[in-house]
């Protein structure tokens, strides 16, 4: 399962490698960024944070007020055709300041956190169900890798390690509490049952 995605310069791929690991590549002004990490290490927290444009609208509207006010100057100075480059010049650069203000990408991003690894997806690229189905499918694949290495009953383990990972599963909600007393169950009868 591959995601691609684009936010103004930057490009951001995810694979999901033989369900157990996930390889991430990013491009930015260049650079290009590629690792590989195991899915168990993934968090299972989702944090969405973004951003408006609300500081740039006011800095745009700063930029437009002063296009106003040198172009009042100049047709209130004495020299319009000696001034008139200088504002030319300022309406090129403030005009194509303020465009950029416009053409920014808005921040919207959604952290996945909690594990060993934390990532950052962007929310709406390509779309926002296509993001979060991806980002549900690793985290499935996360609980389900969690489940198997520390959820199988092994009778050669002692108590304590056992009943350890059994409450850290419990811990993490990724078993539930009857979840949690049927495995002790289990484990103590497979004991018995080796002692035997």
């Amino acid at each position: 399962m591959v995601l691609k995605q684009k936010q103004g310069g930057k490009r951001k791929e995810f694979e999901i490698i033989n369900e157990t690991s996930l390889r991430v590549r990013e491009k930015e002004s260049g650079d290009l960024k590629e690792w590989s990490v195991s899915l168990e290490s993934v968090g299972h927290n989702l944090v969405y944070v973004s951003a408006t444009r609300k500081r740039l609208y006011i800095m745009a509207s700063f930029m437009a007020a002063f296009l106003l006010f040198i172009t009042a100057a100049l047709f209130l100075s004495d020299d319009i055709s000696g001034n008139l480059p200088v504002v030319v010049v300022a309406y090129v650069i403030f005009g194509s300041i303020i465009g950029l203000c416009f053409l920014s990408p808005l921040k919207k991003e959604i952290h996945v956190v909690g594990g060993g690894t934390n990532l950052t997806f962007f929310q709406d690229s390509p779309s926002a169900d296509e993001v979060n189905g991806f980002i549900g499918e690793m985290i499935r694949l996360s609980k389900k890798m969690l489940l198997t290495k520390y959820g199988t009953i092994d009778p050669d383990l002692p108590e304590e390690t056992m009943m350890s990972q059994l409450n850290w599963l419990k811990n993490r909600d990724l078993i539930t509490e009857e979840d949690y007393r049927d495995l002790k169950k289990e484990y103590k009868t497979q004991r018995l049952i080796r002692d035997l």
